[in-house]
């Protein structure tokens, strides 16, 4: 609990201040706070200390508040002020955080809140709604200026003073032709040097990335990333601009995409919060887990179509865990290499053989040095060359097993379409353990036999 949270629960709390004084005393501590500091403090409350909160100062939980709240304070607060207590504060939010607001609501909020705002700014989050949920036009806004290319460098200037929407930060103007489909650029200080009679079509830059608003906010990520933008033009499928995606916007996109990406890789789902209800996290991870019982029901298979082979040798059952421990560790690092480089459009195809091949090497020689070290290890502790070559070979398979598909799988997916980060976690352990264990065993049944 923060200094704040712990101030305010202490306020609420006291029974020797009266309603007004706790009021007051609130109001101080809160006052000039930023929305995400109350939710904080929301947050923070236990559930009957939140809900005197509640019920002394309404006015400061404002849909500001609401926005910052995660699940399941959001629903909470909803259910204890109801969506129309935040009818009037609507306008104090931004258009991505009013998205983000609409977007985590459930279906009858949702509807209930979308009718509450007025018809301008209804109109705006319908009209980004229809786009796909992780698309640019998710996430463009409308602060840009556009201008037929017709225009002189005068009329421009007096186009934009006189303008009553004229967005407050405009670095540059965005020229169209006689068909509104997007043709360039100029920036503002170029306009404002240039000579006043010549026409915008003859002073513009023809040379603009455009992203469509259809395309995965990804592709955006990775524009900025290669071109270094401030912001991007967005266009529809006539080459209309209709949007713009600023670099600022960014800074979301890229946490969205992290926590894609590393849920994919550790076998959890994106939805799958720290505050998320309990049901909803057990159905989240079991289609994860399942495929771990798949592991756990090979596995014990395997093992049991060696049995007369571990009976001749019990230093088997003790040495077994390493064979399926191993595998799963370096798969994994290496799917975690390659998913980071398709995300950040470091790797091409022509380079999928080279990186293959590459990191099939490194897992041999890993295999040998982890080899080496295991088996003298076990020569040491069992006095057994047998066993500690048996060791080694394993340790050389597994490494380069584990690293051919650590990188094979990952390409796979995203040659056909898929995401490739759904190639790791769990499916690379469960091909890695039970192929560790036939290695192992099968190995032990030729050297021991």
């Amino acid at each position: 609990m923060s200094k704040i949270s712990r101030k305010i629960s202490n306020i609420v709390n006291n029974e020797s201040y009266s309603d007004e004084l706790k009021i007051k005393k609130i109001s101080h501590t809160l006052s000039n706070k930023h929305p995400a500091d109350i939710s904080d403090v929301i947050e923070d409350l236990d559930s009957d200390s939140r809900q005197i909160f509640f019920k002394l100062t309404p006015k400061l939980v404002d849909s500001r508040v609401l926005v910052n709240l995660v699940n399941p304070y959001r629903t909470k607060t909803i259910a204890f002020f109801g969506l129309d207590h935040f009818k009037n504060s609507i306008n104090l939010l931004k258009k991505d955080e009013l998205i983000e607001l609409v977007e985590q609501l459930n279906v009858k909020d949702r509807k209930q809140f979308v009718e509450m705002m007025p018809k301008k700014l209804k109109d705006i989050v319908k009209f980004l709604m229809a786009y796909p949920e992780n698309s640019v036009g998710r996430n463009m806004s409308f602060d840009f200026i556009l201008i037929s290319e017709n225009f002189s460098v005068e009329e421009t200037l007096k186009y934009i003073k006189e303008k009553k929407d004229t967005p407050d930060s405009c670095s540059e103007i965005f020229i169209e032709d006689d068909d509104h489909k997007l043709t360039g650029l100029i920036s503002l200080t170029r306009l404002l040097k240039a000579n006043k009679k010549k026409k915008l079509k003859d002073i513009e830059s023809p040379d603009i990335v455009e992203i469509a608003a259809t395309d995965d906010q990804e592709i955006a990520y990775n524009l900025f990333n290669k071109y270094h933008f401030v912001r991007l033009p967005v266009v529809d499928n006539n080459n209309h601009m209709i949007g713009l995606i600023r670099s600022a916007d960014l800074i979301d996109i890229a946490q969205e995409e992290i926590t894609e990406d590393f849920s994919q890789l550790t076998g959890t789902s994106e939805n799958d919060e720290i505050n998320a209800p309990l049901i909803s996290s057990c159905f989240n991870r079991l289609r994860w887990l399942s495929l771990t019982v798949i592991n756990t029901l090979l596995s014990p298979f395997i093992i049991s179509l060696f049995q007369d082979t571990i009976k001749q040798t019990v230093a088997l059952a003790v040495l077994m865990p390493i064979a399926g421990a191993l595998g799963g560790n370096i798969g994994i690092q290496t799917a975690s290499v390659v998913i980071k480089a398709f995300s950040t459009e470091e790797f091409r195809e022509a380079q999928y053989s080279k990186v293959i091949k590459k990191e099939t090497l490194m897992g041999v020689f890993n295999g040998l040095m982890i080899g080496l070290m295991l088996g003298a290890a076990v020569l040491f502790w069992f006095n057994d060359i047998k066993l500690s070559s048996l060791l080694f070979g394993t340790m050389v398979f597994c490494a380069t097993w584990a690293s051919f598909i650590g990188v094979a799988l990952p390409i796979t997916f995203y040659h056909f379409g898929y995401d490739s980060s759904l190639s790791s976690g769990p499916l690379i352990t469960t091909i890695t353990d039970v192929s560790g264990y036939i290695a192992f065993l099968g190995l032990a049944h030729i050297f021991l036999s």
